[in-house]
Parts: structure tokens; C-alpha cells; sequence
């Protein structure tokens, strides 16, 4: 029969203050090494996929943020948007769409509890009332269904 491995010397206290240990703590530690390692990991890869196509709307949209919002859509303008999305769920609710690139959110929207309610895909004449702080978005007034 074999003999037992022996440990080094120098890891003896290690060892006898781990098994002191409750296991359920040990298995937490454990835990919370290997989600911060995963976050390194992911965070070092930048989270996104590094493909071609992905590099391209990054850059895409770098490009947009750093061109004036004037640029994309004029101050007082009338468009029309796609409606991207709705957010019913805000107090005023909105809807979000693009103009040109610039996201542009609209409010004073048909009620949208009523029959008239505008959903996602629905084209709307919006007229530009406004940009945000950073230059990046635009406020619009709906002005009817396109």
C-alpha cells in the first residue's frame, strides 16, 4: 500500500486553518473568485462579439455621436419616423424612432390605453422641437400618422 502524500512543512497552517473553515463559506469564496475572473474575461474581450460587421456599427456609431445633431435633423423640420419602439410604461409615455441616424424620441402621443394608440413599426410625421444635453438625441412633436 502506498504512503499518504505529505505536504510540505510550509503549508501545514494553511491547511489546518482551512479546515477550520465552514465549507458553505469556502464554497461562496469560491464562487465570487470565478464570477470575478468571468468578468475579467469578458471585460478584456469587451463583452461584444469582435466580429467585422460589429466593428463596423461601432464605428458607424462613434461617427454619429461626435457629428452635430443639426447635421441629422433640423430644429423645427417635420419627418417622418418609423417607430422603433414604445415606452408606454414612462410618465409621459413616448415613442422612440431615428431621423437620419439621431435617435428621436417623441411624447404627447395619442393615448395609449385609446383605439388610436401607435405601435412599433407605424410610420408618424414628427416635427423636431429640441436635442439632448450631449447632442446625441432629438425631442419631436407628433404631429399625426404618416
Amino acid at each position: 500500500m502506498p504512503a499518504a502524500a505529505e505536504t510540505s512543512p510550509m503549508f501545514d497552517p494553511l491547511f489546518d486553518s482551512l479546515s477550520a473553515v465552514d465549507p458553505t463559506v469556502l464554497g461562496a469564496v469560491g464562487a465570487v473568485l470565478v464570477f470575478l475572473f468571468a468578468g475579467v474575461l469578458l471585460r478584456r474581450r469587451g463583452g461584444r462579439p469582435n466580429t467585422a460587421a460589429q466593428r463596423k456599427r461601432d464605428r458607424a456609431h462613434n461617427e454619429a455621436q461626435k457629428r452635430p445633431p443639426e447635421e441629422a435633423a433640423a430644429k423645427g423640420e417635420t419627418y417622418e419616423l418609423v417607430v422603433k419602439e414604445t415606452q408606454y410604461d414612462r410618465v409621459p409615455p413616448e415613442v422612440r424612432g431615428t431621423i437620419n441616424g439621431l435617435q428621436t424620441f417623441v411624447r404627447e402621443i395619442p393615448d395609449p390605453d385609446g383605439t388610436d394608440a401607435i405601435e412599433s413599426g407605424e410610420t408618424i410625421r414628427v416635427q423636431v422641437t429640441d436635442y439632448g444635453t450631449k447632442g446625441t438625441t432629438a425631442q419631436a412633436q407628433f404631429l399625426g400618422r404618416a
